[in-house]
């Protein structure tokens, strides 16, 4: 009996459920990779993120040919394609039964629950498995309703903690016999420049695990009180591995909870976290406008947004004149990532100061993070506009300066990444005179006035 395993956004091989149990019932497992330039470009996915992706599915390919699993590489244009592939390489290759993880998007949803009936109708099972810590459906409130606001979610998600032991799977059983030679994974193309970015990351869960126990055993404990400073090596740097399922938020709580408890600290707020990525995902599948490019919020959805294209441009490239904003695009623009409370300075910024839809922002950072997540990367772009679920309240708009001045107090972030403003009196906020003399931007709007415009905007709105 061979089964099937196909890949989603699970790119390792240790604690991969459909994987495991693809494994451990039958004497031949082939696993599939779908490469669907057309379905990475609809969904805004990064040629970054991509690309990282295909480097550690060539790192799993070799752990394959020691586990006698074949990994077959299938061509499909869109996702609504992906099916027809499927079906058509079943038929072909006299697979048993299919084994996926699940994913939370509509469209997976839609595609996942087609393939389960056309499977049926073949005689065949589809096998899926959640890629959640605990089922979406098992998390309500006493109403028996889902969750909307995290405090409360989190609540819940640590008495289930509580109450089910977690465990990891460990590496796929070696198969008896292997059925087909595997294929080659094609590279995508980058340009030189993108190229040197990929070259920042490394691949493999052997890293991204030993990147972990480095995290837990030495970083962990600061973690609430440096997290927030940008020029600090402060965070775990773990998003990339996280987004592509290189490991998973199973692993992480499993190794942080061997050795250490919520007493501390540092560790209750990384946790916290990881909860928020599981809540993320959780809101997708509760709630499908989040995947049809909808606020969560319907009243938000003939919001007046500004059209002002001079000013998008200006903020995606780093050019708004405000430092620490300007500093937080290149730093993007450079390294495909961007650390988590510069994030929401330049997200509030663009869907508050300068009025633009946070659908513009949410895409461009899809389109240039290497560890772009979409359902918490819509979760962040829309607390910060004030349009998603347990949002911040519209009338709370940080002031990026103030921001700049308490988390990247002596500019060594700002310095770093535009070089050209060290020498000037005030780094957070230049004066005119300083701004021309040395070819700095000045302000795009005034940061009082565009608060007072934004305040005003939503609140007319939401009368």
């Amino acid at each position: 009996m061979t089964n099937l395993f196909i890949f989603n956004t699970d790119f390792r091989i240790r604690d991969n459920p459909a994987l495991f149990y693809a494994a451990e019932n039958g004497e031949s497992l082939v696993a599939m990779f779908i490469h669907n330039p057309k379905k990475w470009e609809s969904h805004n996915e990064s040629d970054l993120k991509i690309a990282f992706q295909i480097d550690n599915l060539k790192n799993i390919s070799r752990k394959f040919a020691e586990l006698n699993i074949s990994l077959k590489v299938i061509h499909a244009e869109g996702i609504e394609e992906e099916n027809k592939k499927i079906i058509e390489f079943i038929k072909n290759n006299n697979i048993n039964e299919v084994f996926i993880n699940k994913e939370y998007g509509i469209n997976e949803i839609n595609r996942d629950q087609n393939l389960e009936k056309e499977l049926v109708s073949l005689n065949k099972k589809l096998n899926s498995f959640d890629s959640s810590i605990f089922l979406p459906e098992s998390i309500k409130t006493q109403s028996d309703t889902f969750f909307k606001v995290f405090t409360p979610f989190s609540k819940a998600f640590r008495s289930k903690l509580l109450v089910n032991k977690l465990e990891v799977l460990g590496l796929p059983k070696k198969q008896k016999k292997k059925t087909q030679e595997s294929d080659q994974v094609e590279n995508i193309s980058l340009k030189a420049e993108r190229k040197k970015i990929l070259d920042l990351y490394r691949v493999g869960e052997e890293y991204a695990l030993d990147k972990l126990d480095e995290f837990i055993d030495q970083k962990i404990f600061m973690y609430k009180e440096k997290r927030d400073f940008p020029a600090i090596g402060g965070t775990s740097s773990l998003s990339p591995y996280l987004s592509s399922g290189v490991i998973s938020s199973r692993q992480c709580l499993f190794e942080v909870f061997k050795k250490l408890s919520e007493e501390e600290e540092g560790v209750k707020t990384w946790v916290n976290e990881i909860i928020w990525r599981e809540f993320y995902k959780y809101i997708l599948f509760h709630n499908p406008r989040v995947s049809k490019n909808l606020s969560f919020s319907e009243k938000y959805d003939d919001f007046p947004w500004s059209e002002n294209q001079d000013h998008f441009i200006a903020w995606s490239n780093g050019e708004t004149g405000v430092p620490i904003i300007d500093a937080a695009m290149k730093q993007l623009n450079l390294t495909g990532w961007m650390h988590n409370r510069l994030r929401m300075i330049v997200a509030m910024y663009l869907s508050k100061n300068l009025l633009i839809d946070w659908r513009k922002g949410e895409k461009y950072f899809m389109q240039n993070l290497i560890d772009g997540d979409f359902a918490s990367n819509n979760g962040g772009w829309q607390w910060s506009a004030s349009t998603g679920v347990d949002a911040a309240p519209y009338f709370r708009i940080f002031n990026p300066i103030t921001q700049s001045e308490k988390f990247d107090k002596k500019g060594d972030f700002i310095k770093k990444w535009i070089p050209e403003i060290s020498s000037v009196k005030n780094i957070h906020d230049p004066s005119p005179d300083e701004r021309n003399d040395l070819g700095y931007s000045n302000h795009l709007v005034d940061l009082k006035e565009s608060r007072k415009k934004a305040i005003e905007a939503f609140s007319n709105f939401s009368k």
